[in-house]
């Protein structure tokens, strides 16, 4: 017998699993076996984040890098101990057994990372490979259509400070229970060493299509957000990076950055994958693995 059931079903604001039912907020961390274990929390209780990252204030952040280069080539968040969420166009540079997952990282110059000169009580950065690539099976390169997919550890991770899973929406939580919600984006870019937290706006599907000049036709499973104010910032080598919101004191992403378009102006949206559009696969994905 299988140890983990495949699949849930969601109903608008209650969901009845295995004779029992829940109510949204319970949902999140007891409708999936497999997910939003111990997730999203940190020791920082801002409503509002400061633009630099602090220590242990995101530690589901991954980086993913060539072994023989410094500099990582895309980024990705833990949501289990053996897997990692990130872009299916991120996964097309990744070699199997041989590309680079670090986990626990935070200012990218030390390691380990000190809150003062003589006080380095954060542990060391992890490093694993990505044994296994799972593309989601409908991904458009040419739309970044279904531009997700789960990477399998070699080795299973223990959490600690500063490595921890996010909690993924296991049923929707943008737009309809958020009015106005604050999110961020969070992502090491290159120009910074810590990650940076992006303070960004949701914006509406409709409005984002029209401001998309014709270049992007957006699916179903596409949102977009751009900055609260104007910056002189590069979210180069950021695809994978997660679009956060606080919600009943946990974090959460729902979002995974796909693309941008060129704009010097740098007020035009960002991309990003829909994960509640996504979750049943994701799901399904994790369940699957661990069967295996």
């Amino acid at each position: 017998m299988n140890r983990y059931v495949r699949g849930f079903v969601i109903f608008c604001f209650i969901v009845l699993v295995r004779g029992n039912w829940f109510f949204p907020d319970k949902v999140h961390f007891e409708l999936s076996q497999v997910l939003n274990k111990n997730c999203g929390t940190t020791p920082y209780s801002d409503r509002l984040k400061p633009e630099d990252g602090r220590i242990f204030e995101n530690p589901w952040l991954v980086l993913l890098r060539h072994p023989e280069e410094q500099e990582s080539f895309c980024q990705g968040t833990l949501i289990s101990e053996s897997h990692v969420l990130t872009t299916a166009i991120c996964t097309e540079a990744i070699v199997p057994n041989e590309t680079i997952i670090t986990l626990g990282e935070y200012k990218r110059t030390t390691d380990p990372d000190c809150f003062e000169a003589n006080l380095c009580i954060v542990p060391p950065i992890i490093e694993l490979l990505a044994q296994k690539k799972i593309v989601h099976p409908d991904f458009q390169n040419d739309t970044y259509e279904n531009d997700i997919a789960v990477v399998t550890m070699n080795e299973r991770i223990t959490y600690t400070n500063s490595i921890q899973p996010i909690c993924l929406p296991l049923t929707p939580i943008i737009p309809s229970l958020v009015q106005v919600p604050t999110v961020y984006n969070t992502l090491w870019t290159v120009e910074h060493k810590v990650p940076k937290q992006i303070h960004m706006k949701y914006i509406a599907q409709n409005e984002c299509q029209q401001r998309m000049r014709g270049l992007i036709l957006l699916q179903e499973g596409q949102i977009c957000a751009q900055y609260v104010k104007p910056m002189e910032l590069s979210f180069i080598g950021g695809s994978g990076s997660p679009l956060l919101i606080e919600y009943h004191s946990r974090t959460f992403q729902f979002g995974i950055l796909s693309i941008g378009l060129p704009d010097a102006t740098n007020t035009e949206p960002y991309i990003y994958v829909n994960i509640s559009t996504h979750i049943k696969w994701i799901h399904d994905t994790l369940v699957d693995a661990y069967n295996q």
